[in-house]
């Protein structure tokens, strides 16, 4: 067997055991990425291990899994930036708080709803043009969600329960009638961050260990349970061959992420056409910048290349190999290809980057920390799952619409006040 997927085997295991013997250690970046490593890559490894894929490019593939891994572990031993944390801390009015969550719903709620009626266009699609910034806008729910519950539990606010109540609807809806992973995980951790947060209730060991093995057998089973759930999720459930499609990843002709990661990585050597760094920069234009305002030729302009990277059209072009639609290249592929084995060191920055998000959670004044963090969290799991180039923008994403929200919310001080506050201290210990 390969040395290096047994290693990974036994990082994997590690962490998810000390998860499991320490459950409120889940919640920290180390931990709830192994657990993600356990149930979404190991899996599909172990079925390429299995059936002796390439050997050269499959040693490299399973290098690159134990690289991210360790770095996971070892970017997230400093203590985190003094600096971060300051910033992140500092006395909320609980009233503007929720009115700025209650804001980010209702914004959230019109364009999830605006881009719902959208008329789809065949050749277009709705990913594309107008659609684009619905979903942008829509996706507000989340954070302003987050914001409400928190606010609810913290002041026990039956107004703050009942907008809890209200945003929970698109989430819901989104994980039992589309069966989309990640608003479904986002709401999940929403809900158990804040407990934990809040309450200190951490989750119980069974528990942790029940998720792990039951995301094994969920992940690979979504793409079944969407084409059945729309019209009965209840009848979707009963016919959904869970353990079939998690048998599917061992089928040597399966289509699986890490494959496409091995491909990718393939293709990546034997071109030597290495991004270094340009898919991240073209991601947070595409993001970012509306073709829909500055058109096109300007949009395209700012990419690096002209455009991005597409990872099915660099794979034919260098090796000839006809990448399966609908399925993701990982954050294990993406980053080979853009630095190669030190394309681990991503996965070292985020883990640097929560350690000082989850420093600057735990201090008194760490709400807008809290709510970032949560709101951060899945996006960590899908620079794994899907590709590192998502998670840039999606931590601007989050750090502007919960940064204005900390503005607007935070308590501001008389200055007169503080001086004359002062003034009386000084007479007090004179006397």
């Amino acid at each position: 067997m390969n040395t290096f997927f047994v290693l990974f085997v036994g990082g994997c295991g590690l962490l998810v055991a000390v998860s499991v013997w320490r459950p409120r250690l889940i919640y920290e970046y180390p931990y709830f990425m192994g657990v993600v490593f356990a149930a979404f890559i190991l899996p599909q490894a172990y079925g390429l291990e299995l059936n002796n894929a390439d050997a050269g490019y499959l040693n490299d593939t399973f290098l690159m899994c134990l690289l991210c891994l360790g770095a996971c572990w070892l970017g997230y031993l400093p203590r985190g930036h003094p600096g971060m944390v300051a910033k992140l801390n500092g006395p909320i009015d609980p009233d503007r708080f929720l009115h700025g969550g209650i804001a980010l719903v209702i914004v959230g709620g019109y364009f999830t709803y605006a881009f719902g009626a959208m008329d789809a266009d065949p050749s277009m699609g709705l990913m594309t043009g107008i659609g684009t910034i619905y979903l942008f806008f829509g996706g507000l729910v989340y954070p302003g969600f987050a914001i409400c519950f928190y606010c609810a539990l913290k002041y026990k606010s039956s107004f703050a329960y009942m907008w809890s109540g209200i945003s929970a609807l698109i989430p819901i809806q989104a994980a039992v009638f589309y069966g989309r992973r990640e608003p479904t995980v986002l709401f999940i951790f929403t809900l158990g961050m804040t407990l934990f947060f809040i309450k200190g209730i951490k989750p119980p060991r069974t528990l942790v260990a029940v998720l792990v093995a039951a995301a094994a057998l969920v992940i690979p089973a979504t793409g079944q349970y969407r084409q059945l759930a729309a019209e009965d999720p209840l009848e979707a459930l009963r016919q959904t061959d869970f353990v079939g499609e998690f048998k599917n990843y061992f089928d040597a002709n399966a289509i699986s992420e890490v494959k496409n990661a091995m491909i990718l990585i393939a293709a990546t050597e034997e071109s030597g056409r290495y991004g270094l760094g340009t898919a991240y920069w073209n991601r947070l234009i595409f993001r970012f910048v509306p073709a829909q305002f500055v058109g096109k030729e300007v949009k395209s302009g700012l990419m690096i290349g002209g455009e991005e990277r597409d990872w099915a059209d660099f794979v034919t072009e260098s090796i000839s190999f006809e990448m399966p639609s609908g399925s993701t290249v990982t954050g294990i592929g993406d980053s080979f290809n853009q630095f190669g084995f030190l394309g681990c060191l991503f996965f070292a920055a985020m883990a640097y980057l929560f350690k000082s998000l989850w420093a600057a959670a735990n201090r008194a004044d760490g709400m807008i920390a809290q709510i970032l963090y949560i709101q951060t969290a899945t996006s960590a799991m899908r620079a794994l799952t899907h590709q590192t180039i998502d998670f840039l923008p999606g931590f601007i994403y989050s750090a502007i619409f919960v940064g204005l929200i900390a503005l607007y919310a935070r308590e501001r001080v008389d200055p007169l006040a503080i001086s004359i506050s002062a003034l009386s201290r000084h007479n007090s210990s004179s006397k």
